[in-house]
């Protein structure tokens, strides 16, 4: 199940991973998938995101699990959506700072906000009404038609 990672700029890939509930190879193979995440690499060099791209990988992973969405179907979702500005209150990425830590003024309505509800399940088909004399008494039909 998906969380919500701690609201910050920058985000690891194992923080992404872990907040998107995805494997980090399944990340990288939307990386090349989807044109609109472009992550920098910092010195290390790891991949970095913004909590912009963190709300489009939140919302790839949204459309292609929950809602069953192809990834050529989930690419013109999401282009869609950024045309219409839905991620737009992720910010830009920000530039890379020489390690200095945020400060505390930094707003947490700038977090991305990820699902943390499961997806509602099916409701269970009603069970057929049978009646297992009737079946016994056709089964037994079918016998003597046969020898």
């Amino acid at each position: 199940m998906p969380q919500a990672p701690a609201p910050k700029d920058i985000y690891k890939t194992a923080e992404v991973c872990k907040a998107a509930d995805v494997a980090p190879y399944v990340l990288k193979y939307w990386l090349t998938e989807f044109s609109c995440l472009s992550v920098d690499k910092d010195k290390s060099p790891n991949r970095t995101f913004s909590a912009k791209e963190v709300a489009i990988i939140a919302r790839i992973r949204q459309l292609l699990y929950d809602e069953g969405f192809t990834i050529a179907g989930a690419k013109k979702k999401i282009d869609a959506e950024i045309a219409a500005g839905a991620f737009e209150s992720g910010g830009a990425k920000p530039k890379k700072a020489a390690s200095a830590p945020a400060p505390a003024s930094v707003p947490a309505a700038a977090a991305p906000v990820l699902p943390l509800t499961p997806a509602p399940t099916p409701p269970k088909p009603p069970a057929p009404s049978v009646d297992p004399k009737k079946i016994a008494r056709e089964l037994r039909d079918i016998l003597k038609l046969i020898r």
